[in-house]
């Protein structure tokens, strides 16, 4: 066992490995999956179950847009914010990373869209092999049959295009019930350090290395001396670091750390109304043993370009009358209490419509909660010929890409955590073109269902800007850096083995969810450690 908690660790002890990962959330654990032959340290600022006390070293203020409310959208435990993440995969397609001139000509990632589609391929290979073994995840053929009449009125004027999006039936959160995460601090190659957080970083400004790391842990003090550093925890927690260390070294100097913090914005722009009654179909979702899958609607590259928008798309969740959300929230309430033997379920079965409850069940339950048996058998009955859904009401979610913004920003607070460093303030901020999106891509809609025959489209007047816990950008990668605080391969500028892994080096966020972007680019930056390591 190579788990060291804080109380093993003498005050003022001095460990070495080859490479230090500073964070164990998907990121870290991935980079270190690629570079078992090295000896490496993991350290992980929280513990390896949940701990409420080490959460408030993740305590922000936000003067910008502000944050869902009671949401929480980082934790500090082995697997990090993965703890959260219900697994939806979906790629950067190749506009995503390209030069948009008719958006901005410094959008572009400094590589080219084949070698992340490489480890796209290996990211879904070491980690969700058994989910995706019968069919290839990059060339699906899931349509067959499954297009109702909302796909094909939708698709009618061709200014629309589907999106895929897969979630495994087993999430896998990286924490101390994966065995991928199991696999990795028990490995023999790696030592992995608790409850313990980085916090000051001693620099040889003459040759431009970092000599060795403080990292704390209560009244306990370790120093660490590597060859290579990673920094692995998040984008909010890695500009942290680096602007806290800015004050002790001007090698840590750079306009960019923590500027183009990115997010994607998320509005219900409205309800979508059907004339007729509607079948199971792909933009509801299908969901098998092993998967599910689903369709979200975007507008096609041909019209962003046209209108000069950024990439955006929409769900469509079902509307269900109040009286029935009020009774399945009260089943899935009841339910709880029983499953954590908190008593027995009070239900009221008079009031239980079963059609509306088994939906409810398939259609809004995630992955992370749902049952992949009962869903699948649900699934077969909804197949059945003539079997129609109870709603005729959908929301429209819509999710977008969010402009690299300079001014949209995280920098420090004057008040200190326990360690004595600065805390993190996020200005939040969107731009014209973000606007612009949302509401081109409500137009479209307003537009194309005015006169249709067995759709009608009904905008908010209102619409609320959310975020959606996919923060990014804050060290981007960069050709030089005027531009950005990363290079191409992920290390830091002016620093020679300073490396930072994770959403963080993302120059575009797309408009997709960053997970598997995130794992893409750990095995590609583990890859590039295995070459100058050798």
């Amino acid at each position: 066992m190579t788990i060291i908690k804080d109380h093993q660790i003498d005050k003022n002890s001095f460990l070495e490995c080859e490479i230090l990962i500073v964070g164990s959330g998907m990121s870290g654990q991935v980079l270190a999956s690629k570079l078992s032959n090295k000896k490496i340290i993991m350290i992980e600022s929280g513990k390896i179950k949940y701990d409420k006390n080490n959460q408030l070293l993740n305590e922000i203020m936000e003067v910008g847009i502000p944050s869902r409310k009671n949401n929480q959208s980082r934790i500090r435990q082995l697997g990090g914010s993965a703890n959260l993440w219900a697994n939806q995969l979906m790629t950067l397609d190749e506009n995503e990373i390209s030069e948009r001139a008719w958006v901005n000509k410094n959008f572009s990632w400094p590589f080219n869209y084949d070698e992340i589609i490489k480890y796209y391929k290996e990211s879904i290979n070491l980690i969700y092999t058994n989910n995706f073994k019968n069919i290839n995840y990059f060339d699906q053929d899931l349509e067959k049959n499954r297009n109702s009449f909302l796909e094909n009125e939708i698709l009618k004027e061709k200014v629309f295009n589907f999106n895929n999006h897969f979630w495994p039936s087993k999430v896998e959160k990286f924490n101390h019930n994966s065995k991928f995460a199991k696999k990795i601090i028990n490995s023999n190659n790696l030592k992995f350090l608790e409850d313990f957080t980085a916090t000051e970083f001693q620099v040889n400004a003459e040759s431009q290395t970092i000599e060795n790391i403080k990292v704390q842990s209560n009244n306990r003090t370790c120093t660490i001396k590597a060859e290579i550093y990673v920094l692995s925890c998040g984008a909010i927690e890695n500009a942290r670091i680096l602007l806290n260390n800015e004050k002790n070294s001007k090698v840590f100097k750079n306009q960019n750390i923590g500027k183009y913090f990115m997010d994607h914005p998320r509005i219900c722009l409205g309800i979508l109304k059907s004339k007729q009654k509607i079948p199971l179909s792909n933009l509801l979702g299908i969901k098998y043993k092993n998967y599910d899958f689903r369709k979200s609607v975007s507008l096609s590259k041909i019209y962003q370009r046209k209108k000069k928008i950024l990439s955006a798309y929409a769900f469509l969740d079902p509307k269900y009358k109040n009286d029935d959300e009020i009774m399945f929230e009260n089943f899935l309430y009841e339910l709880k209490k029983l499953i954590k033997f908190k008593g027995l379920p009070k239900i009221n079965y008079k009031n239980i419509k079963i059609k509306e409850l088994f939906e409810q069940i398939y259609l809004k339950l995630s992955p992370q909660i749902s049952n992949s048996n009962l869903n699948n058998f649900i699934r077969t009955f909804f197949e059945k010929k003539n079997y129609y859904l109870s709603f005729d009401e959908m929301y429209v979610n819509y999710q977008a890409e969010q402009f690299p913004n300079f001014n949209s920003k995280i920098y420090l607070s004057d008040k200190k955590d326990q360690y004595n460093q600065q805390k993190a303030i996020i200005d939040w901020q969107l731009n014209e073109i973000d606007y612009k999106t949302h509401n081109e891509f409500s137009s479209v809609l307003k537009d194309k269902f005015k006169s249709n025959t067995f759709l009608e489209f009904n905008e908010y007047e209102k619409k609320i800007i959310t975020d959606a816990n996919h923060h990014s950008g804050t060290t981007r990668m960069s050709l030089d850096r005027e531009d950005g605080v990363v290079d191409k391969n992920c290390k830091f500028h002016d620093i020679k083995n300073l490396y930072i892994s994770g959403n963080s080096v993302f120059r575009s966020s797309g408009c997709v969810n960053p997970g598997l972007t995130n794992s893409a680019m750990s095995i590609r930056l583990g890859e590039h450690l295995q070459r100058i390591l050798k």
